[in-house]
């Protein structure tokens, strides 16, 4: 697991309050209570915050997963470098 998924599983851990352990990169929006559409809001706020990357509105309602977020943040990340 990369450095990305780690502090993404972090994060969500600690703001949907469950478990870094109950998490896998297939996690998404539906297998946490409170990951629902204003979870969803709140986590991109706080991606943005933590990750200094801000995750366009495209992009955020395409997340299905873990993996995908963390996909999304790379890229950015990478783009911005």
């Amino acid at each position: 697991m990369d450095d990305t998924n780690s502090k993404l599983k972090q994060l969500i851990a600690n703001l949907f309050r469950c478990e870094v352990s109950d998490l896998t990169d297939s996690t998404g929006p539906g297998d946490i209570p409170g990951w629902d559409s204003l979870g969803h809001v709140t986590l991109m706020v706080e991606v943005q915050k933590q990750f200094g990357s801000h995750v366009p509105v495209e992009d955020a309602i395409e997340v299905e997963s873990i993996a995908d977020l963390a996909a999304i943040l790379r890229r950015l990340q990478g783009a911005s470098v």
